[in-house]
């Protein structure tokens, strides 16, 4: 008995070594103020700036045990519901993460994102991209992983070059 319930303890410890907690997500975005007396076409079109930041708490799972991700989204000439791949003509991504070790850029993404609702204070998509980041000498590897719905809220009307 004494060993069964061990042997559960210890595999329990073992598990929460690799345990990552992820925080939620802040999702903004921004765009250029619409020209006079032009439709919601343009609005929906983009320019977008679409920014995913988030907190990572790791356990044994890096060089650091925590980290902030930023993934940035230049997006633009896109229709509502339509299958943008990353990276892509129409999407433009970014990724950094900045830990208190060496900070990682993305080099890699697969995926796709899908752009569902644009209004002038909120926008709603689906994403889904696998990010491979590392340090700049290349000693250390990531993959994140950012699946699901978005909302975005407005952050600013700047929008920066990719």
């Amino acid at each position: 008995m004494k060993s069964t319930l061990l042997a559960i303890a210890l595999t329990a410890f073992t598990s929460a070594c690799s345990y990552s907690h992820i925080g939620p997500a802040s999702a903004t975005f921004s765009s250029p103020a619409a020209p006079a007396g032009a439709g919601s076409l343009v609005a929906q079109a983009g320019p977008l700036v679409l920014r995913i930041s988030r907190h990572v708490d790791t356990i044994l799972n890096g060089p650091d045990n925590d980290e902030d991700q930023l993934l940035v989204l230049h997006v633009h000439d896109f229709r509502l519901n339509q299958r943008l791949p990353i990276p892509s003509d129409y999407v433009a991504p970014q990724f950094t993460v900045r830990r208190f070790g060496p900070s990682s850029k993305g080099d890699g993404f697969n995926g796709f994102l899908i752009m569902k609702k644009v209004t002038p204070g909120k926008v709603d998509a689906y994403l889904h991209v696998d990010v491979t980041a590392s340090t700049v000498s290349g000693s250390y590897t990531q993959t994140a992983k950012f699946h699901g719905d978005y909302t975005f809220t407005r952050g600013s009307t700047e929008v920066p070059e990719p």
